[in-house]
């Protein structure tokens, strides 16, 4: 049984952005949510500039950074 994590960037905005996290599973063909959801709010800055790239996979970093930086 293999765990699939889903990222969600909501909220995203020149200034900020809130990263939404759920897992799954799949069982017998269905998505089943495995525990809560977990959301972070990052702000434009460096110091949340620098967790999102160590937490983030690049897609999801260059995402942020295209409105940021836009």
């Amino acid at each position: 049984m293999e765990i699939k994590e889903r990222i969600t960037l909501d909220m995203l905005t020149k200034d900020s952005v809130s990263v939404l996290r759920q897992k799954f599973i799949e069982i017998n063909g269905t998505e089943m949510q495995v525990g809560g959801n977990v959301r972070n709010a990052y702000t434009n800055c460096e110091s949340d500039r620098e967790i999102l790239k160590e937490q983030l996979s690049e897609e999801y970093y260059n995402a942020i950074m295209a409105v940021w930086e836009g």
